[in-house]
């Protein structure tokens, strides 16, 4: 039990009991009471006050033992909302979850590059989404945008993502917090890909790691140092593609460039299975193939792009010296363990640190639900600390 003067008790317990909702699915007033130390008038009367705003609700009667049976309170999740949306060069993906973090709508709308219809869709498609829950997007409580890139914190403008045109010379973060009058981060992709690896996946309960994100579209990188995001001075930190490295591949194949983004690039990759005999469409493909085909050949281009990522991730290893490595994207979940074990192999021959690497639990949809975590934080951070003072939209 806290003290202080009445409206800072009331604002500590109020935030203190909503916490224990969010933790527990139901309680009774009783367990309430002990859980927070309030006497059992104060403890009802803070679920009354925190009723009254739409912030707890009742959810029914828990029978046993003698008496009355107990009322059942729990989080109103249906307080707020938040919006997730996961923009690429050729969608927008958007996804409305309520206190909890729960989805309870989701909507994709496809676009076509390089016609300047980006932004316009992004508006729609968050006001679908929103009108699919009867939901009036003024009334989101935050929104998180995730992107490949970063946003210039001076200009505000999209830097590191040549492959959205459509966003180029945008002051980003001011022209979508204007049009949807709310709350807005504008948050790197791969970014928000580590805080889902962090909350559900292969990071849980790390503090010191990196995603490196390895797919057909590209690489990127993110770091999370005691248990949070690096973002660095101008939030470009993870840019792991525009790192100069050497070619450790044994095999020749034409030049593609110098850059770490140059040598993990599909162009690149693909040309590395071809010289091991590999033929396929994507990196993706050409993961697939090499690990289930039993020629002698194909474990020496696993090998090989082993030996190209190892080269990128030598230099994070030696500087920051993460307890885990975690690998993601199509085509470091298509290598999965075998393309871990054999990366760390590489890493052992180049560093002196040891590092475990396993690859992540979740896929391109894990930006959506990470930009979900991201907006709902700052949205449970604003109710909680409102409590029971908490001018509701609806009210």
């Amino acid at each position: 039990m806290v003290s202080g003067s009445p409206s800072v008790l009331r604002a500590l317990n109020d935030r203190s009991a909503l916490e224990i909702l969010l933790r527990e699915s139901e309680v009774s007033r009783a367990q309430l009471e002990t859980m927070t130390g309030l006497s059992k008038p104060a403890t009802s009367q803070l679920l009354n006050r925190l009723e009254a705003v739409g912030l707890v609700k009742r959810v029914g009667l828990r029978d046993g033992g003698p008496g009355p049976r107990a009322q059942l309170w729990s989080l109103n999740a249906e307080a707020a909302y938040v919006a997730g949306i996961d923009v690429t060069a050729t969608e927008i993906d958007v996804s409305i979850a309520d206190l909890q973090g729960a989805t309870v709508s989701h909507l994709t709308t496809p676009v076509i590059p390089g016609r300047g219809e980006a932004a316009d869709a992004l508006f729609g498609t968050v006001s679908e989404a929103c009108a699919l829950i009867d939901l009036n997007p003024s009334d989101l409580a935050h929104v998180t945008i995730g992107m490949p890139g970063a946003v210039d914190p001076v200009s505000g403008q999209l830097r590191y993502a040549s492959d959205l045109p459509d966003w180029a010379g945008i002051d980003i973060l001011r022209t979508l917090s204007d049009h949807l009058a709310v709350p807005v981060t504008v948050e790197n992709d791969v970014n928000l890909v580590a805080l889902n690896e962090m909350a559900t996946g292969t990071a849980l309960g790390a503090t010191d790691f990196v995603l490196l994100w390895l797919s057909d579209r590209g690489v990127g990188s993110s770091v999370v140092l005691r248990g949070e995001l690096l973002r660095g001075s101008t939030l470009g930190a993870g840019e792991i593609g525009f790192m100069p490295v050497p070619d450790l591949a044994r095999a020749t194949t034409p030049s593609t460039g110098f850059r770490y983004g140059d040598r993990l690039a599909q162009p690149a990759v693909l040309a590395l299975a071809k010289a091991y005999g590999i033929s396929a469409p994507t990196g993706t493909n050409a993961v697939t193939q090499a690990l289930a085909d039993k020629h002698s050949s194909t474990p020496g281009f696993l090998d090989d792009l082993a030996r190209r990522i190892a080269a990128g991730l030598a230099g994070v290893v030696a500087l920051i010296d993460p307890e885990l490595i975690v690998l993601g994207g199509d085509v470091g979940l298509a290598g999965g363990e075998v393309l871990c074990n054999l990366i760390a192999s590489s890493l052992a021959e180049l560093v002196q640190q040891r590092v475990t690497i396993r690859p992540g639990q979740t896929d391109r949809g894990s930006v959506g639900a990470g930009a979900v975590q991201s907006a709902v934080i700052p949205a449970r951070e604003r109710y909680f600390a409102a409590g029971s003072t908490l001018d509701l939209p609806s009210a």
